[in-house]
């Protein structure tokens, strides 16, 4: 992350032992080896402590997927409530780099988890919660963005009726590069600040001892730990990676003249793809501007819209829970009467999350269920 924190007990300097009766475990959390962002935790205990290990078969998403390349429809809100957090995950598109999609968990999550391989966005539709690990304690509600770093290990607890949209990255996702100066503080005029970043808040180390499962995400299978210590031990921690959120009611959008491109939206970037936000505002001040989306050709990309709330002018048969789908090389833009109906209007109240994604999406067997296979004809009325 692009900033400093330091909570609880460490040790004068890194690397020692501040008392030889009681030393702290000092754990390197970092990417990238030894070259990305990082944090060291001070465990209580001995953080390697495992007692036993298994593998868990799951299905992967790949399975009776399709990758035909034409604009979807996809009814996220005919998904149901099932599973919990981690197993009730619905993926609905995915490439190489990254994989997306929607939770809607029917039951409480009782066990710890982390991936291994991606990092994790949440973004909050409905309910609040906490997500704790051992760095501390992260709450949440909706309109937030919450941020795992691939490794971090954690539970999660939320109230009934919370919905999520998810994307996991291989790759890190972060600040976009453009929104920070060269000494790494987010910049003037960006579309959020570092002051509207919560990070956890750390309590005592849990030195409960016990039965306890890390469910550890591997892709195709998961191993799952069993420890007889609770691995939330750490002490103290500094650094600058670790989980964070920003809520979409603390962000400024970028307005103009004249229509602004997707790119003033993005919030999150990936080498592999871009998130980006669209968030009430008022429409371009020209005296003859056409305040909607103008058609365009997604050449170098796939673009996704989660359809979180509020009027969405360019689109017909649109509901909150929605995702559309418009790839490379089909134009897209408004359809039919929706540019003469925009002419006129001062603001829109919609809020839409976007992924554009740089290598071509496939779509899941439970995309698949649910689209609206007329979609693609909605253009020519």
């Amino acid at each position: 992350m692009v900033f400093y924190v330091k909570q609880g007990k460490i040790t004068e300097s890194r690397h020692t032992f501040d008392d030889s009766k009681h030393i702290l475990r000092e754990e390197l959390f970092g990417e990238e080896s030894f070259d990305g962002p990082y944090s060291l935790l001070y465990h209580e205990r001995e953080p390697t402590r495992v007692k036993s290990i298994r593998r868990i078969e799951k299905k992967p998403i790949r399975d009776g997927s399709q990758e035909e390349l034409r604009h979807r429809h996809l009814k996220g809100f005919q998904v149901s409530p099932h599973g919990d957090f981690i197993n009730g995950r619905t993926y609905l598109m995915f490439n190489e780099d990254m994989s997306m999609g929607l939770i809607k968990p029917g039951e409480e999550t009782n066990q710890f988890f982390r991936s291994a391989l991606n990092e994790q966005l949440f973004y909050v539709q409905k309910g609040e919660g906490v997500l704790n690990s051992p760095l501390g304690a992260l709450r949440f509600s909706r309109g937030d963005y919450v941020y795992v770093p691939k490794g971090t290990t954690y539970e999660i607890k939320y109230e009934q009726g919370s919905e999520f949209f998810f994307v996991e990255s291989k790759d890190r996702l972060s600040v976009p590069p453009r929104y920070l100066n060269i000494y790494g503080q987010i910049k003037e005029g960006s579309p959020y600040y570092t002051r509207d970043i919560r990070y956890p808040v750390l309590g005592e180390p849990n030195l409960s001892n016990g039965d306890f499962k890390v469910l550890v995400d591997f892709g195709d299978y998961y191993l799952e730990e069993t420890r007889d210590q609770h691995p939330f031990d750490v002490a103290g921690w500094d650094g600058y990676l670790f989980p964070w959120a920003v809520n979409i009611s603390l962000m400024a959008p970028i307005v103009g003249r004249l229509h602004q491109p997707p790119p003033v939206h993005e919030t999150f970037s990936s080498r592999g793809f871009m998130v980006g936000t669209f968030l009430p505002r008022k429409y371009d001040f020209h005296p003859r501007a056409i305040p909607i989306s103008y058609y365009h050709s997604n050449i170098d990309t796939d673009e996704v819209l989660f359809y979180s709330s509020g009027n969405f002018m360019s689109r017909k048969g649109i509901s909150e829970g929605s995702l559309t789908l418009h790839v490379r090389g089909l134009i897209h833009g408004p359809q039919p009467g929706a540019v003469e109906g925009a002419i006129g209007k001062e603001g829109t109240d919609e809020i839409a999350v976007m992924v554009e994604a740089y290598k071509p999406l496939k779509l899941t067997r439970e995309a698949l269920g649910i689209e609206d296979t007329e979609y693609m004809s909605s253009w020519y009325s």
